[in-house]
């Protein structure tokens, strides 16, 4: 028979269970530090990055916008590249300015800290700012979040964006999760433990000289200019479910920002969707929940006084100016740049 002091020993040793489960994990702290790189300094979007070594921003970007004086200035990634070229624009201007921002591979949080930082807070003073942007990207806001690239359009601290990827992220309870990360740096411990976990099974079964041999193996066979082609289909696959859900999204969107600092500095902006690789027989398809979802996103845009316009369908942008994905083919760029000035009167006024 059980003593009567039993059930009393057994809460205290759950409780000392627990008691330990929450302090003993507080022991990553110290690890943490010792593990840190030299020059790490905590990250502009801790909920989303630990600390690191981080770039520079990029001070001679502004420099130079503020010396060209742009009346436009393009915002987007490699879509928006090989589709307008800002010197033949600034020429089909009459001579105004016209400068892009691009970067390959960009999304929607590296389009609002250029427009924030290296626009808005710089005190530049054109006339439109322009996003290119595909389908769902604006309200997608951790589609391509590389923070290497981010350093050199983000301050010291971007606590707007780190709310909404948080929020993004990990849902309505995201502030619970804030203060556990702050408590016990587990993100911080995942950065220097998961390498050395998936590294393990290789670093246990193979010597160096044969991970060596089997790295210049891919390199050779694999990786190889004969290996490689372009890319047929469009580079992202279409969206669908939540993803085209416009009102669910757009609270963790930068949209709202993007929105409220057009309207503080006085900048119109203007959206173009750029219209995914088409078919042979015409445009690409669309679902319903897509054309819902833009049209909802128009609606918006409008409201707000914001410009939009849509590539989608334009009989001018057959498959036979595409090269690879939904890029523009580079002897088609020019042409691209006058269609976009022909279409879109309202921007240049």
């Amino acid at each position: 028979m059980p003593s009567s002091g039993s059930p009393r020993r057994q809460r205290l040793s759950l409780a000392a269970v627990i008691l330990g489960a929450a302090i003993v994990p507080f022991g990553l702290r110290a690890v943490n530090a010792v593990t840190r790189p030299p020059g790490a300094e905590p990250s502009y979007i801790p909920s989303v990055e630990s600390p690191r070594v981080r770039g520079p921003f990029d001070r001679e970007a502004v420099e130079a916008l503020r010396e060209a004086a742009n009346d436009v200035i393009l915002i987007g990634d490699s879509m928006a590249g090989t589709r307008i070229h800002p010197g033949h624009l600034s020429r089909l201007m009459g001579g105004r300015g016209a400068a892009a921002l691009f970067h390959p591979g960009s999304g929607p949080a590296y389009w609002y800290l250029t427009f924030k930082n290296l626009v808005v807070n710089a005190g530049l003073h054109p006339r439109t700012a322009v996003f290119f942007f595909r389908d769902e990207n604006l309200t997608d806001t951790l589609f391509r979040v590389y923070p290497s690239a981010l350093d050199r359009v983000a301050r010291q601290r971007e606590p707007v964006l780190d709310e909404l990827l948080a929020a993004r992220a990990n849902g309505r309870y995201f502030r619970v999760h804030r203060i556990l990360t702050r408590l016990y740096g587990h993100d911080q411990a995942r950065a220097w433990l998961e390498p050395l976990i998936v590294r393990a099974p290789v670093a246990w079964s193979a010597t160096r000289r044969a991970r060596k041999r089997l790295l210049e193996r891919i390199n050779n066979e694999v990786f190889t200019l004969d290996a490689l082609r372009p890319m047929a289909a469009a580079d992202m696959a279409s969206a669908s479910g939540e993803a085209l859900d416009f009102r669910r999204n757009l609270p963790t969107s930068v949209l709202p920002e993007i929105l409220r600092l057009s309207h503080s500095s006085g900048i119109r902006v203007a959206f173009v969707r750029v219209q995914r690789r088409p078919g042979p027989d015409g445009p690409p398809p669309q679902s319903a929940a897509l054309r819902a979802y833009v049209g909802a996103l128009r609606a918006y845009l409008e409201e707000n006084g914001a410009l939009f316009h849509d590539d989608w369908g334009d009989p001018d942008q057959p498959l036979s100016i595409y090269e690879d994905g939904d890029h523009i083919a580079r002897e088609y760029r020019l042409h691209c740049t006058e269609l976009f000035f022909r279409k879109n009167p309202e921007v240049f006024r």
